[in-house]
């Protein structure tokens, strides 16, 4: 067992014995800590493209007693975005990169002891090697793009589109995305009142993290994770 190894477990040791002792409520504040703690500990030196980079884990589980899931002042979806969020900007500001999409689940656990926390983390790479990308939707959700190959996916209002789109602002096969070598590309249909991208309507554009794609009337923002 290696030093970092060490100092997870005994930290893992001294969580469970203050659960124990102290039965206290686990809040959010715990947990973003406790997540921070997981992601410096998993995160290693890796390879992209032939450049070296540090890895960071994007798949990610929080187990709590279902008891504490009740006590949070929040709903499970809206703090797994929350934790989403805390893990890009962790990431960011740490330089790192992930090797997948990037997932957060909070799950109930009746193996959990009350007043615990326990994450796992780990780097689970994207199928085929095809770089990770997700389309976050104006009310939060997130959509991880699959590896449907050179053809992409479509976006319109067409039931028959891989992304349907309730906007009578879109075409019915307005715009598709595929994943190419260097990322994601996000390609105009001929549609009637084109794709932007930050702002400026694009016939084809390589998409990069942040930013904000707008099908019609309808936005969504790329995160390159």
């Amino acid at each position: 067992m290696g030093l970092r190894d060490l100092e997870k477990a005994i930290e893992r040791g001294v969580d469970g014995v203050l659960g124990r002792v102290f039965k206290s409520e686990v809040n959010r504040l715990e947990i973003h800590k406790r997540i921070e703690r997981e992601l410096d500990a998993a995160t290693r030196p890796g390879d992209r493209a032939g450049e070296p980079v540090q890895i960071m884990p994007n798949d990610i589980e929080v187990h709590l007693n279902p008891a504490d899931v009740e006590t949070l002042d929040a709903d499970t979806d809206e703090l797994q975005r929350e934790l989403v969020d805390l893990v890009r900007n962790r990431a960011k500001d740490a330089n790192c990169s992930f090797e997948g999409p990037l997932v957060v689940r909070v799950e109930a656990s009746d193996t959990a002891s009350k007043g615990t926390i326990r994450v796992v983390a780990a780097a689970q790479p994207s199928i085929a090697g095809i770089a990770p990308g997700t389309l976050v939707y104006p009310d939060g959700h997130r959509l991880a793009l699959p590896p449907f190959g050179t053809e992409g996916l479509t976006l319109g209002r067409d039931p028959g589109c891989d992304i349907e789109i309730d906007d009578d602002n879109a075409s019915r096969r307005h715009a598709r995305l595929r994943p190419t070598d260097r990322g994601w590309l996000i390609e105009d249909l001929d549609s009637t009142n084109g794709t932007r991208v930050n702002g400026f309507r694009s016939a084809a554009q390589l998409l990069s993290d942040g930013d904000q794609v707008m099908i019609g009337g309808t936005g969504f923002r790329f995160d390159a994770s």
